[in-house]
């Protein structure tokens, strides 16, 4: 904790003067501002940034990078549009969302390179550099990491929650800002689309929060025969799985994830032609599948094609890194070549984010 301060998280200073009824009130409004910041359910909406607004234009900011030490000055006009990501580890749930709010930067990479965004990652807590270590790993981020060393964005934005993102435009004017949430990165991706005019606000809300439409019959029980599929594909039973694969096609031929996951268990089962007629169709209907891309790589491995399959993972794992079953499968590559200390770092990767999620969802 910084001297002087109540908590470095809320940005609020207890000066050592001041009375002792002024500083109980101000521990109790920390207190209710971390209640209604973490757990509040719209907390999606706060603004977690105190001394700016949107619409500001965002003070010159001074942070430094992690390895070297060199100083740059962000909010400049004449830059690029930026995404500033703070985060803190000091405590579990927060060093945990932290990780996850990266990890999901981390999965818009392509997106920004396309639209020419700079994504600048800054540790705002003072964390030791072992924590931003394994933070930064955990979360798969590739760009440097930067410090608030001398504290200017804690000042000069009064951070209030962390992780939160900040969206800065070419012009160094503050357009939104975003506190951790599931929705985080879809209000981030929407505001960098309207910002660049590709879409207008209503268009963005209505894709965020699309109206739910009834499914038929057909498409109940095509999802249906789908999860069963699954089950049985995960008890080692693929000829079964296949079936009812097969039946959700025929209830749902446009369900996209029954062709995929049909493709994917008759490469199980040596049939490759098929598969691959079953993955291209399922890859038409849902171009973005990661699972249908997976699929492909397996076909090409079980054909010989086995540096290739590798060779076409790695944008996936990049894009991905915290994919178990991604891991897992370039693991089964590594071994087809026999390199187990590649194919046994993968397979202990998979095994370990396995984990992670089963205890996350538990």
């Amino acid at each position: 904790m910084h001297a002087g301060r109540i908590s470095p998280w809320l940005g609020i200073h207890k000066e050592r003067g001041a009375p002792l009824n002024v500083r109980v009130h101000t521990a109790i409004f920390c207190l209710l501002a971390t209640f209604y910041f973490v757990f509040n359910t719209g907390a999606a909406e706060s603004f977690p940034f105190r001394a700016v607004n949107p619409g500001d234009t965002m003070p010159p900011t001074t942070i430094s990078q992690s390895d070297s030490g060199k100083k740059i000055t962000v909010g400049k006009p004449g830059g690029r549009i930026t995404v500033l990501a703070f985060w803190g580890a000091d405590l579990p749930t927060k060093k945990q969302r932290s990780t996850d709010a990266l990890t999901q930067l981390q999965q818009l990479a392509p997106f920004f390179r396309d639209k020419q965004v700079d994504l600048l990652v800054v540790n705002a807590q003072g964390d030791s550099s072992e924590i931003i270590k394994e933070v930064i790993a955990a979360s798969g981020v590739a760009s440097p990491t930067y410090l608030d060393s001398d504290q200017s964005a804690y000042t000069n934005l009064g951070l209030l929650v962390m992780p939160a993102v900040m969206l800065v435009d070419k012009g160094g004017k503050v357009v939104n800002g975003f506190g951790y949430s599931r929705e985080m990165v879809g209000r981030l991706k929407g505001e960098i689309e309207i910002l660049l005019g590709e879409k207008n606000r209503a268009q963005f809300e209505a894709e965020l929060h699309p109206v739910m439409v009834e499914k038929s019959k057909g498409d109940k029980d095509g999802i249906r025969h789908l999860s069963m599929g699954r089950v049985l594909a995960g008890k080692g039973q693929p000829e079964s799985a296949a079936r009812e694969y097969a039946l959700a096609i025929e209830k749902s031929p446009q369900l996209a994830s029954a062709h995929i996951a049909l493709g994917c268990v008759l490469v199980e089962l040596g049939k490759l032609a098929e598969a691959q007629i079953a993955v291209d169709k399922g890859l038409a209907l849902e171009p973005n599948s990661l699972e249908g891309e997976i699929c492909l790589a397996q076909i090409r491995a079980a054909k010989g094609e086995v540096a290739q399959a590798i060779s076409d993972l790695q944008p996936m794992i990049f894009r991905n890194n915290r994919n178990h079953h991604l891991h897992y499968v370039l693991g089964t590559f590594y071994a087809k070549k026999t390199d187990h200390e590649k194919a046994s770092q993968e397979f202990r990767k998979a095994y370990e984010l396995f984990l992670q999620q089963t205890h996350a969802a538990e």
